[in-house]
């Protein structure tokens, strides 16, 4: 049975309890896995939840906020001496390739990737475009953020596993989540907070419950969890537009699915 492992759940600012939202989706074939996104102490998550540096063969960048993409070079490095030997293959859209790349070159002093222990590749993706990522079929779309993003799904035998990433109220995250076994996405802040989420363009705890609701899925997962309320607040305030599961995981936990 695959698992998601919830490797980060914070926004930008990390709490003392949560690093900023990471996730990895490991299916029962080995080294297949999937990283989502690779802002903070990505590597040190990864020993955490026991998930080792040849474990994840594909890692998607969503979108090039610096707590989605900071860390690659860092990440890059740990692989090395951790004692990574099989490929990783980096996706992006394209103006987040450019600065993937970007921050790779800025330490090209050390990252000499034209003779490192395992190779290191780059593709670009474009809304709607399906690719395979860690064995599965998977699908980006665009989603409405501040800085151009995408959300992904993924057709897992277990069922479809969709995720927004960063963005505010859009009908790209029905097309993404329709019918899907469990959506994960985005929680910001709360309703009192709306005008702070349209300005940022993120999405209030109100606003994933009606999002879910309208994907028809069984279960709803916040993560990108904003400070200044409870998991309860914003569990209770998804609740009363989604009538299924709703989890607010903690850094590490692990869902199989």
């Amino acid at each position: 049975m695959a698992r998601i492992v919830f490797l980060g759940t914070a926004a930008a600012l990390p709490a003392a309890g949560r690093a900023n939202t990471c996730l990895a989706i490991l299916p029962d074939a080995p080294d297949t896995g999937l990283l989502i996104d690779c802002g903070g102490d990505v590597y040190g998550a990864m020993l955490r939840a026991g998930i080792a540096p040849d474990a994840i063969s594909d890692l998607l960048i969503t979108h090039a906020h610096i707590d989605h993409i900071g860390s690659l070079p860092s990440l890059i490095e740990s692989f090395r001496l951790g004692g990574r030997t099989t490929p990783l293959h980096v996706w992006s859209l394209p103006e987040v390739d450019t600065i993937a790349q970007a921050l790779v070159t800025a330490f090209s002093f050390e990252l000499k990737l034209d003779a490192w222990t395992f190779p290191v590749t780059f593709s670009t993706v474009t809304s709607g475009q399906e690719v395979t990522l860690a064995g599965s079929r998977a699908r980006v779309l665009a989603m409405d953020h501040a800085v151009p993003s995408v959300g992904i799904r993924l057709e897992m035998p277990g069922g479809a596993v969709a995720y927004t990433s960063d963005t505010q109220p859009a009908p790209a995250i029905v097309e993404l989540g329709k019918g899907a076994r469990i959506l994960i996405t985005e929680c910001t802040y709360l309703s009192r907070d709306v005008g702070f989420a349209r300005m940022a363009k993120h999405l209030t705890a109100l606003e994933t419950g009606e999002q879910a609701a309208a994907c028809g899925v069984a279960t709803l997962a916040l993560v990108h969890i904003g400070q200044g309320w409870t998991p309860d607040e914003a569990r209770a305030e998804a609740a009363r537009a989604f009538a299924g599961d709703i989890l607010i995981p903690n850094d590490g936990d692990v869902l199989e699915v």
